[in-house]
This record gives structure tokens, C-alpha cells and sequence, in this order.
């Protein structure tokens, strides 16, 4: 088998073939014309086959010369292409980021960084995918996303994580209940009023726990949601109360409903950025990360202003 040519050699033969004089080719690629010369005869060697005609006064391609033309011309152009798209990657003008976030996040924190972020990199795309924290921690310590938007993850799992919000405890009811009439409520109102619980292997469930704890207060709980959006639905039906967070409410969305912030203890969910110590992070993806930041101190201000 005949042995391949390198790119510089490809080159050479497709300079001679564009001058037709050894002696220009020679000076564009910054050759001593003998050095050309040896170049192309190493060329048609290797390949065994002769590809110029050339006479005193004439370089030609032979009808061998004529059908690798082609070929060499299609190689450069793919070397070319194939290492400007990597300079884009490294520079960050395209790949994709990979985000993990529980939905509420998703809803709520993502599509103001989203819009920031793409106007500054509009030739990265970015890839969301919802789940609840534990999952959202695992795609990360796994390289499946780049940046995790969840609560702490155990210290086993050796991630990093950065809180950039703090996503309040609020109780939620109907907007026509008497509650509503309060903007603010101590757990203690729980006492009296069927409450809506999420499902005890919920992390949001293990922080109304404690809060019920450090108010002294004693609940007999209902139902045990796996979903917020099932809690809220059971609430707008009138079957009680409940607590959730104010990104999840947020999401939700729903008209009927409206919530109290919650005194004695003050409580919150903080939710921050997952990241792999053991991985390199893009630029685009620290870019992306700041604008989650900045959305989130954003958010921070709207809800202290409500």
C-alpha cells in the first residue's frame, strides 16, 4: 500500500500547481526552491506515480496530478474547518452547556440567564434537563451536565456547591381563605388546619420537618405529595394547606392560589450551583454561571420588594 501525505506535503503540490514555476511556489511557502523540489519528488515516490510534467519553462499537472487536485484541495479545506471549529469551541463562541436543575429552578431561575447568556454567546447552545436534587447531583459527579442548579448535595458525593438563593418556606392557600387576609403567619397556624404534606422522602419535606420541630408545633400530615403541583392542586380543591417554596409557587402558577410568608422560624431552601471538582469547566459554562448569578440576586430583590 501506498503511503499517505502529510498536510504540509499537500500543500506544497498544491502551491506548485497554482504557480506552475518552482521557483514561486518556492518564495509563497518560504522554500528554498531545492527544498521544493525534494518535496515533490518524496511526493511521487511515496505514491509512486509522477504528477507534474515540468520542462524548462513549464510545470504541469500530469492526468495523476489532475485527479488528486481534488482530493487535496477537499483535505485542507476539512483540516481547515475541522480546527476553525475547535479555535470557536476553545474560545467560546460554540459547543453547548449542559444544565441540571429541579424544575422549580428550571421555571423560574433559567430563562432570565438563558436570555442574558445567549446574547453573548449566541453560537452556544444550551441544554436543560429537570429532575429532582439527588438526580441533578448525580448527572453532575457523572459529566452528564456541566453545572448543577439544586440544593447541597451530600458530602459523600465530593461536589462542589456555591448558594446563590435562598428559596423561602411560605405557607400556601386558597386567595379566598381567611388566611389570605395576612401577608405573614407563625407555624403554630398549622395546628388548626389540615395540612397538605409532601412525601416524607422529599428533600423539602425533611426542611418542613425541622422547622415544625423548632416551632414546637405538632402535625398530623396529609397525603404525602410526591409533586408540589399535586400539593397545590389538593389545596385550590379545599382540602387544606400546605408549605412550599416560593420558586416552586412560582412555577405553579396557579390563580386560585396565593401565599403568607412564614415567622418563628424563618425558613428557606438554599439552592445553588453543582459543579465537579474533578472536571475542566469552559468558558462558556463560568460564563453561564455568572449570569445564573445575576439572575438570582435579581430574584433575590423582586422578593424582597413583595
Amino acid at each position: 500500500m501506498h503511503q499517505r501525505l502529510t498536510l504540509p506535503q499537500l500543500e506544497a503540490f498544491l502551491q506548485l500547481e497554482t504557480s506552475a514555476s518552482f521557483r514561486d511556489a518556492a518564495l509563497q511557502l518560504g522554500v528554498s526552491q531545492p527544498a521544493l523540489s525534494r518535496t515533490i519528488q518524496q511526493i511521487e515516490t511515496r505514491l509512486g506515480v509522477r504528477l507534474f510534467d515540468r520542462d524548462t519553462r513549464h510545470v504541469r499537472l500530469t492526468a495523476a496530478g489532475e485527479q488528486l487536485r481534488p482530493i487535496a484541495v477537499r483535505l485542507l479545506k476539512d483540516y481547515e474547518e475541522s480546527f476553525s471549529d475547535f479555535e470557536a469551541y476553545v474560545e467560546g463562541r460554540a459547543g453547548r452547556v449542559r444544565i441540571a436543575a429541579l424544575p422549580s429552578v428550571a421555571a423560574t431561575l433559567l430563562p432570565g440567564a438563558v436570555r442574558r447568556f445567549r446574547q453573548s454567546h449566541p453560537g452556544i447552545t444550551v441544554d436543560i434537563w429537570e429532575d429532582v436534587g439527588a438526580p441533578v447531583h448525580r448527572v453532575v459527579e457523572e459529566g452528564e451536565a456541566d453545572i448543577g442548579i439544586a440544593p447541597p448535595p451530600a458530602e459523600t458525593r465530593g461536589l462542589n456547591f456555591r448558594a446563590i438563593y435562598q428559596d423561602a418556606l411560605v405557607l400556601v392557600c386558597r386567595g379566598d381563605d381567611p388566611l389570605a387576609k395576612s401577608t405573614r403567619h407563625d407555624w403554630t397556624v398549622f395546628r388548626e388546619r389540615p395540612f397538605i404534606a409532601m412525601s416524607p422522602d422529599t428533600g423539602l419535606r425533611s426542611l418542613i420537618d425541622r422547622a415544625f420541630a423548632t416551632a414546637d408545633v405538632t402535625v398530623d400530615p396529609l397525603f404525602n405529595c410526591k409533586q408540589p403541583a399535586t400539593a397545590a392542586a389538593l389545596v385550590v380543591a379545599g382540602q387544606g394547606i400546605t408549605v412550599l417554596t416560593r420558586l416552586t409557587i412560582e412555577q405553579i402558577r396557579a390563580p386560585e392560589l396565593t401565599w403568607c410568608a412564614l415567622d418563628s422560624p424563618k425558613a428557606s431552601r438554599p439552592i445553588g450551583l453543582v459543579t465537579c471538582p474533578a472536571r475542566s469547566m469552559m468558558s462558556p459554562a463560568r460564563d453561564f454561571m455568572r449570569d445564573l448569578e445575576i439572575e438570582a440576586r435579581a430574584l433575590a430583590l423582586a422578593a424582597e420588594g413583595s
